[in-house]
């Protein structure tokens, strides 16, 4: 992924997202209103991750939690939220390693199920592409507080952009245990090719069908 390959990587991600919000947008509109008349809330839920070079930035998601639960600073009660997730990982969360997913989370609002069973909740990322702090595919990114459990090869994930979707993703989506992943993800690192990005965002569409281990 260094020079022309970086570059051919970068025009497919604008195309590409370019083409995915225009496609989407209708469904985004939707889920938009949903959200708005479930509980009157903030639509959009800006997650602060680690990115390429370990840069930080805001992932762009529909909010699918109450907002009282959110982690964000904009949450006047952010320190509860924080101690109840916590919680909620030791208890509930379906991932080995840094990471973690938590199954059944009671903090979902109905459309919050809905669209986080089905990641209609990641479409906002199409906005992050676009604006060049993610990419189509690659591996997914992870908070801070998660990256500082990697052991230090895990960092090889850093090397380059997060993903909207990824090899990974396709593999077994958020059902995988972190290991796993990260091996799924290095192969495609060391591995690149722009068909193999066409082909991971096309089998993307009917992996979205697939029940996860969080939601049941």
């Amino acid at each position: 992924l260094d020079g022309w390959g970086r570059i051919i990587k970068r025009i497919f991600d604008i195309l590409a997202s370019i083409f995915g919000i225009i496609i989407t947008s209708p469904i985004m509109f939707m889920i938009a209103l949903a959200i708005k008349l479930e509980d009157g809330g903030p639509i959009i839920y800006k997650n602060e991750r680690v990115g390429g070079d370990g840069k930080k930035f805001f992932v762009y998601k529909f909010r699918y939690i109450k907002w009282e639960f959110c982690i964000t600073k904009e949450n006047e009660r952010l320190d509860e939220a924080l101690e109840i997730e916590k919680k909620l990982i030791e208890k509930q969360s379906v991932r080995k390693g840094p990471t973690y997913k938590i199954k059944a989370d009671p903090r979902k609002t109905r459309v919050g199920n809905f669209i986080e069973k089905y990641s209609l909740d990641e479409l906002p990322q199409f906005f992050n592409v676009l604006q060049g702090n993610m990419s189509m595919a690659g591996p997914r990114p992870h908070q801070e507080r998660e990256v500082e459990k990697y052991m230090d090869y895990h960092r090889r994930l850093l090397t380059i952009k997060p993903g909207v979707t990824g090899l990974a993703q396709i593999s077994g989506r958020s059902d995988l245990d972190f290991e796993d992943e990260y091996k799924i993800d290095l192969y495609y690192i060391e591995n690149w090719s722009l068909w193999m990005d066409i082909a991971i965002c096309l089998k993307t569409i009917p992996v979205l069908f697939r029940s996860r281990k969080n939601t049941k």
